[in-house]
């Protein structure tokens, strides 16, 4: 094999892999918002309430024990 193809190869490999990751990053604000109003719907569908204690936010469902 040809030293320089393969270390090119890894260069690009590596910078996809950043890459990647840095999207991933900058996009998870988005993911979470869109778990937790997904969440939020279904609590509320399913009879529950949504409870906000705190910083932390759950589903409160009659005869369910709380956290």
């Amino acid at each position: 094999m040809n030293v320089p193809f393969m270390r090119h190869t890894f260069v690009l490999i590596v910078i996809a892999a950043v890459g990647l990751a840095v999207f991933r990053i900058v996009t998870a604000p988005d993911r979470i918002a869109e778990r937790r109003n997904t969440a939020r719907t279904v609590c509320t569908s399913a009879g529950g309430e949504w409870v906000t204690d705190g910083r932390n936010e759950y589903c409160r469902r009659p005869g369910a024990p709380t956290p």
